[in-house]
């Protein structure tokens, strides 16, 4: 090989490595994208993939461009309350409703952070913000029952159960928890009016696990309502007879 055949091949090979560096794009910024939206949409397709440490870098080069894009914030939250990372989850949602406050989707994300954080009087007060946004929405009060019913603040979570039946009277799940509730308040009529409507529903659906649930509760309802409170005692806590 001459000397001159080499210095050219040489040449051509530093070419090709700078052509190739020119080429190299961020792995995780798409080359060129500048958009906030375009950024915030290919977060959430890494978020479902599981690549939340991908997807918060793509979400800050978002927030750089733009910090009040208020979408961003609300992804960066869901992003981080799927990761189980809820602190920082509190933050980014309550960030987008500093910007946004009628934002509802960050206003349920705040909601549910919130409530497994085990802070379920602020998940509450948060669920209820997002009730007045969407009075209508079921959904919103059935979160809020459970959340009552985790405190075991039992006329509440009954009130709001009650309320999402209004709202939706074929609400299977809903008559089945009240049914519970009325229960554990020693409501007995209550209690056995729910567990027939939730069998009726039930049959209505074919729904035939909960009818068998539905069921369930009859028989053990019925076994427990003429118990004295030294008899359920008994059977309730150990050691039992």
């Amino acid at each position: 090989m001459s000397k001159l055949y080499f210095q050219i091949l040489c040449f051509g090979f530093v070419l090709v490595l700078a052509g190739c560096e020119a080429d190299i794009e961020d792995p995780v910024i798409p080359g060129g994208v500048t958009d906030p939206a375009a950024l915030t949409q290919y977060a959430f397709q890494k978020q479902e993939i599981g690549a939340f440490e991908e997807a918060i870098d793509i979400l800050n080069k978002a927030l750089e461009i733009d910090p009040q894009f208020v979408p961003a914030h609300f992804r960066m939250g869901s992003v981080y309350e799927e990761w189980d990372r809820r602190k920082e989850a509190v933050a980014a949602y309550q960030q987008a409703l500093k910007l946004e406050p009628q934002h509802l989707d960050a206003r349920l994300g705040l909601a549910s952070a919130y409530g497994k954080s085990f802070k379920n009087e602020l998940a509450i007060l948060e669920y209820e913000k997002a009730a007045e946004l969407k009075p209508t929405d079921p959904g919103i009060q059935f979160k809020i029952a459970l959340e009552y019913w985790y405190l075991q603040k039992l006329p509440e979570t009954a009130e709001h159960y009650r309320k999402v039946i209004a709202l939706k009277p074929d609400h299977l799940q809903a008559h089945l928890n009240l049914a519970s509730v009325y229960e554990h308040m020693k409501e007995w009529d209550l209690s056995l009016k729910e567990i027939a409507i939730s069998r009726q529903l039930g049959k209505q659906t074919g729904n035939q696990q909960a009818i068998s649930i539905a069921e369930n509760k009859l028989l053990f309802l019925k076994g427990r309502m003429n118990l004295t409170e030294e008899e359920m005692e008994r059977r309730t806590k150990p050691p039992f007879k």
